[in-house]
Parts: C-alpha cells; sequence; structure tokens
C-alpha cells in the first residue's frame, strides 16, 4: 500500500502534468495574425510579423505581444523573453487605417486605446524575466518605445531610432515616462521635442540602446549573452531587482497619467491637423499662422 507521503508526491506530479497539459493546449490552440512566438530552452521569442505595415504598432498586435507575454509569465522554463522582427525593420511608421479612425475617436476612446499600449509597456517593465530587444532596422515612434522598455538591447550598427510624434501633432506621453530613466534630461528633450531620429551609435553613446553589433554578429553576441546570464543570474532574484527598479522609479502612476495627457491631447486641433496632413502625405508649416 502506499503510504501518505507517496500519495501526496503523486499529487503533486499530476497537478504538474496538468499545468503543463493546460499551457501547452494554450499554446497550440491560438494563432497569431501579426506576431510569431517561439520557444528554445530558456528562451520566448517574439517576432514583429507586420512587414507590410513597416511592423508599425497597431491594438491587435499590442493585445498578441501582451498575450504572449502573459501566457509565459508564470512558466519557470523561460528566463529571457527576445522581441525582434522578421523583416529588416524593427518597428517604424503608422497604420494608416487605424490613424484615419483615431481622427473620429471620443476622448473615452483616445484613452483605451492609450491605455492599451500603456498596460503593455507596464508588462514589460515588470517582468519578472529578462527582456532583449533585437533591433535591425528603424525602431520608431512607438516601436522606439518597445526598445526603450526592454531591460537590455542589442542594434544592428545600421538601425536608426527616433520618437517624432511632435512633428504629426502627437504627444509622445507615455515613452517620456520611460525615457526619464535611461537617459539625461538634456538628452531626453532635444530627442522628444526635436522629433529627431539618430543612428545606433549615437543611440548607444547617450544610452537608450547597450550594444551595437554588425549584422553578422548580432545573432552570436545575443546566444553568448543569453547564456552567460542564464548560468550565472537566479531567476529570483532577477524578478524582484526589476521590481524594485519598477517601484522605485513610481513607473505605474507616470504611466496612468501619461496615458490620460496622451488621450486628452489627441482632443486638440493640432492633433487634426497634424494626422490629416500626414495621410494626405502633405508636409506641415507648423509656423504659418492658422
Amino acid at each position: 500500500m502506499l503510504n501518505f507521503n507517496q500519495i501526496y508526491r503523486e499529487q503533486i506530479k499530476l497537478i504538474s502534468f496538468i499545468k503543463i497539459f493546460c499551457l501547452s493546449r494554450r499554446l497550440m490552440e491560438h494563432h497569431y495574425q501579426h506576431i510569431q512566438s517561439k520557444t528554445n530552452n530558456n528562451v520566448l521569442s517574439i517576432l514583429l510579423d507586420r512587414p507590410l505595415k513597416r511592423n508599425a504598432l497597431h491594438p491587435a498586435m499590442i493585445s498578441e505581444i501582451q498575450h504572449v507575454l502573459e501566457t509565459y509569465k508564470d512558466s519557470e522554463s523561460i528566463r529571457v523573453v527576445l522581441i525582434s522582427s522578421t523583416s529588416s525593420v524593427f518597428s517604424a511608421g503608422a497604420d494608416i487605417k487605424y490613424l484615419e479612425k483615431m481622427l473620429k475617436f471620443s476622448y473615452e476612446e483616445n484613452l483605451l486605446d492609450s491605455q492599451k499600449l500603456m498596460n503593455l509597456l507596464k508588462t514589460m517593465l515588470s517582468y519578472p524575466k529578462l527582456i532583449i530587444a533585437k533591433i535591425v532596422g528603424p525602431a520608431i515612434a512607438g516601436g522606439c518605445g518597445l526598445v526603450t522598455a526592454s531591460d537590455i538591447t542589442f542594434s544592428e550598427q545600421h538601425s536608426i531610432f527616433g520618437y517624432p510624434e511632435v512633428k504629426i501633432g502627437f504627444v509622445p506621453a507615455l515613452v517620456s515616462s520611460l525615457l526619464m530613466s535611461k537617459i539625461n534630461g538634456t538628452q531626453m528633450r532635444d530627442l522628444l521635442l526635436t522629433g529627431k531620429t539618430i543612428n545606433a551609435q549615437e543611440a548607444h553613446s547617450i544610452g537608450l540602446i547597450n550594444y551595437v553589433c554588425d549584422q553578422k554578429s548580432i545573432n552570436t553576441e545575443i546566444n553568448t549573452f543569453i547564456k552567460k546570464f542564464c548560468t550565472e543570474t537566479s531567476p529570483n532574484s532577477i524578478k524582484i531587482t526589476k521590481e524594485i527598479i519598477y517601484l522605485s522609479q513610481n513607473l505605474e502612476a507616470k504611466l496612468e497619467e501619461a496615458a490620460k495627457i496622451n488621450a486628452k491631447s489627441r482632443m486638440d486641433d493640432d492633433f487634426k491637423k497634424g494626422v490629416t496632413a500626414f495621410l494626405k502625405k502633405q508636409t506641415i508649416n507648423w509656423g504659418k499662422k492658422k
């Protein structure tokens, strides 16, 4: 006959098996339209996959990234999340059809839209595993926001970065909350208030990204980093350290307020003027009197 300890151990094994089985079923049943996801050893790879739209962030894509992250959040086998792209663009440009819809949004609709990206950024910043971004090609606007929210960044040497929102009447409210803890105030103002783009070398020099690699070596350098990281760091220590960083910077409250500011700014005339001109592929002279 089995004693109590044996029965208990068998129950624990059964519960573990059921958890793994349920996780596997969820993953097999879900197919993504705008991203790809796969796991290999200790790494969850998320690949942005809207090449015809230059991987521009879109509510459906944001939801898919969020879903993958939530699915693997408690997985003990995953130590690192690697975000990259299936094309020669990391994430840039804007979704034309969605911009057209945004022009008709109410404040409440704009707030919900802004909160969707806000929630993804919150998830990334407080995520219990290391998040690495591999940037090949442009990382612009929301795409650069994903870079900013990642823990470690590897960039191919010809990539470019920028937050050009002010040029078309947007306000980079969410990303401004993150940049404050990444680069100094002078550099932050230069990037956000001019809307300029910078190359990988300059992004590295101001602390926006961690590593600049050539095209041939970037995958090898990332794999070497991940192997060393998984060998030399404690999973629980990483989880708690990220929690401390997130809480100490008061990012929860900052992002909540930024989402409201973002939504309110979209109700202004400058937003409508800028987006309308962008959709018509017109250059805006903001110095011209109304």
